[in-house]
């Protein structure tokens, strides 16, 4: 068999935790967790609108729309 004498196997234990957060409150959860000192910054007080498709939904949750809508004139027409 080939290798080196004298090397032995490196085992790295990963220690995996689940979390949950808000968008607030992401930064001081990372910081925790990564033994930073945890300071949120005003900007966090007023957080930007949460993109629609961050909610667990992807763009095949939409593959049914373009065949079930009714056609644009139609929804135009019913608008009016």
């Amino acid at each position: 068999m080939g290798g080196r004498l004298g090397a032995g196997v490196k085992v790295v234990i990963i220690n995996t935790q689940y979390v949950e957060t808000d968008a607030m409150s992401f930064k001081s959860v990372v910081q925790s967790l990564t033994g930073k000192d945890s300071v949120v910054s005003a900007s966090a007080v007023n957080p930007p609108p949460v993109p629609f498709l961050s909610h667990g939904m992807s763009f095949k949750d939409f593959e049914w729309m373009p065949k079930d809508l009714p056609p644009l004139d139609e929804l135009l027409q019913a608008l009016r």
